[in-house]
């Protein structure tokens, strides 16, 4: 870890950082735009925390995005993603003339989209910060207590008197986790974890066969804020916030646009749902929304987001009670 940020520090241009991030790609974000008609082109984002407020509409760019998200060497992560952005245009193109799966290349394409949207989410983010937190205060309470002597030895070969009691070794157990602390202070922690994160789900989704959901009638999909979601059968949490991993998981799936979700398998197969079972994909990402849901303008599905919105506001009251 240590060693690939050191890379990243040596590789990163001065005046490379990228403020303004993406958290849904925005080839994605497009295709959930109106088509045509006065809002052609822009996408309506509803924050779940005020169910009955208007939604103002947005374009792509407006959309899905967080200042400073990897505040560490931000330029190489961007890199990193647009080696797969560039090509979605193209695998999704495939997918809408129905020959996604004539291409091994388009369809590994997906894949990576999934693994990147996995990655690069809040809800992966404040995963690592609970860990960080546990981590630290875990090494801490080692050195006061495993490792007590030693840290009163080095403590008097640093400073050349006996440590006065807990206080003072807690201050200097936290100096000698001062690098890691200063690491994870300045983002490079979370930076480092975020690409490794990708890596390792782009391997462990790469071999994975890939569905291709679409409704059988009328019906139509919306994206959240946290858009690759793993599942697990008889699991009631949903994505990593819910608890389950993705070695855990059954599936993993991704709103690709209002007509198509991507969600691993066994096989690489085009299904499609029944009304019931397109309303189920929606409440997947709905329940494993942090802040918005992003729908097309006019969407039948609004009366079904402010619903849920306004029971999951009457439950955070009622446990907050």
């Amino acid at each position: 870890m240590l060693r690939r940020i050191r890379e990243l520090q040596a590789a990163e241009p001065a005046a490379g950082h990228v403020t303004e991030q993406h958290l849904i790609s925005k080839v994605l974000l497009k295709r959930f735009a109106a088509p045509s008609g006065p809002h052609q082109g822009l996408i309506c984002p509803f924050r779940l925390e005020y169910p009955q407020a208007k939604a103002r509409l947005l374009g792509p760019d407006g959309c899905a995005k967080v200042d400073n998200f990897v505040a560490w060497a931000s330029a190489s992560v961007e890199r990193l993603w647009k080696e797969t952005e560039d090509r979605l245009p193209d695998a999704l193109a495939a997918m809408d003339a129905g020959t996604l799966f004539d291409s091994a290349g388009h369809a590994s394409v997906i894949r990576s989209a999934i693994a990147l949207h996995f990655a690069r989410s809040k809800a992966a983010q404040v995963i690592h910060a609970r860990v960080w937190a546990e981590t630290v205060e875990q090494g801490r309470r080692r050195w006061l207590t495993e490792n007590r002597q030693l840290l009163a030895y080095w403590f008097y070969r640093e400073k050349g008197l006996y440590p006065a009691g807990d206080e003072a070794l807690g201050i200097f157990a936290d100096e000698l986790m001062g690098l890691s602390l200063s690491l994870a202070d300045s983002g490079a922690l979370w930076r480092e974890r975020i690409e490794s994160l990708y890596l390792n789900a782009r391997a462990m989704t790469g071999f994975a066969g890939l569905e291709i959901l679409t409704p059988a009638g009328d019906g139509e999909f919306l994206i959240g804020d946290v858009p690759a979601l793993t599942v697990r059968a008889g699991h009631l949490g949903v994505g990593v916030l819910g608890g389950v991993a993705l070695a855990e998981a059954g599936s993993v799936f991704l709103p690709l646009d209002p007509r198509h979700v991507a969600a691993l398998g066994r096989a690489d197969t085009v299904i499609h749902l029944a009304p019931d079972q397109v309303t189920e994909v929606n409440a997947l990402q709905l329940r494993g929304a942090i802040d918005y849901v992003y729908l097309r303008p006019g969407s039948l599905l609004m009366d079904t987001v402010r619903s849920f919105a306004d029971l999951r506001k009457k439950n955070s009251g009622t446990a907050a009670a």
